[in-house]
């Protein structure tokens, strides 16, 4: 289910059960995903207890994972934890990774410093919960941390996945990773992307610094610009979450241009328009 389709999932729901359709586990992780994605609370902590307590499920460490991010995104962290440690699965890689990408977005080091420690009693951290730490102790201005958590990837040897950001332009794939220059177009590309950075700001962008700049993202939104007509939609894939810096620049440059852009990320579609994302800046 796309979590953008939460409220119409919910409405669905009502209708199965009038027509005494019964649910089962999936029916529930449709829903509680779709909650988690929109912040719907407390139609979650409704659903999430009517499984046990009317339908006789017992939920999986699926639902539980939905049950950690639905507090987590809503910014309840303590819920969250709350969730993990009394649940039968308070061991679940699943479950403290989902925890410590919440850390992340509300900036909480002591709490992503516990995910972190339990992920590695697990056996099973890899560089991409050492690379949210790290995020972590970056919006802090904590660099010690950050440099902490770039030795512990080299000296455990783990491998991390490269971010990247892909645009379809004619039926060819224009592929870009951070601070690429290795495009034929590179040049008119970060021309471009100083024209729309002045753009942005004039509406009221922050603009956060050079390296901020030529996120993937960024490259293939500019590249998209230069070379797709004026009342086409630019559709953006990118590999990982969006940050929060390249969201808000793809809303001011969606308003600058006048253009609907869509980038579907990890967690979801985005639908840019007039300034605004679908999302309505909760993903």
């Amino acid at each position: 289910m796309l979590k953008m389709y939460s409220t119409e999932a919910i409405s669905f729901f009502k209708k199965m059960l009038i027509d005494r359709v019964k649910p089962d586990s999936i029916t529930f992780l449709g829903l509680l995903s779709g909650c988690s994605g929109q912040g719907f609370v407390d139609d979650g902590i409704e659903f999430f207890h009517l499984m046990s307590s009317k339908y006789g499920l017992n939920p999986n460490v699926k639902h539980y994972g939905c049950m950690v991010d639905l507090f987590g995104r809503a910014g309840k962290l303590e819920k969250a934890l709350e969730i993990i440690e009394n649940s039968p699965f308070s061991n679940s890689t699943i479950l403290w990774r989902t925890f410590l990408a919440s850390c992340k977005i509300h900036k909480d080091i002591d709490n992503g410093e516990k995910a972190m420690r339990k992920l590695k009693e697990s056996g099973a951290f890899n560089a991409g919960d050492c690379i949210l730490l790290a995020g972590i102790y970056a919006d802090a201005k904590d660099l010690e941390g950050v440099v902490r958590m770039r030795i512990m990837i080299k000296y455990e040897g783990l491998m991390t996945a490269p971010s990247w950001s892909s645009i379809d332009l004619d039926g060819q794939i224009h592929r870009f990773v951070v601070n690429d220059r290795s495009h034929v177009d590179s040049e008119e590309i970060y021309s471009k992307l100083e024209e729309m950075i002045h753009e942005a700001t004039i509406l009221g962008y922050e603009f956060e610094g050079r390296i901020g700049s030529c996120h993937s993202e960024k490259l293939a939104l500019a590249l998209g610009l230069i070379k797709s007509a004026g009342g086409n939609c630019i559709r953006i894939v990118k590999n990982l979450r969006v940050c929060k810096d390249c969201h808000s620049f793809t809303k001011f440059v969606s308003k600058a241009y006048k253009r609907e852009i869509v980038v579907r990320d990890r967690v979801r579609f985005h639908l840019f328009k007039n300034g605004l994302c679908s999302c309505k800046d909760y993903w």
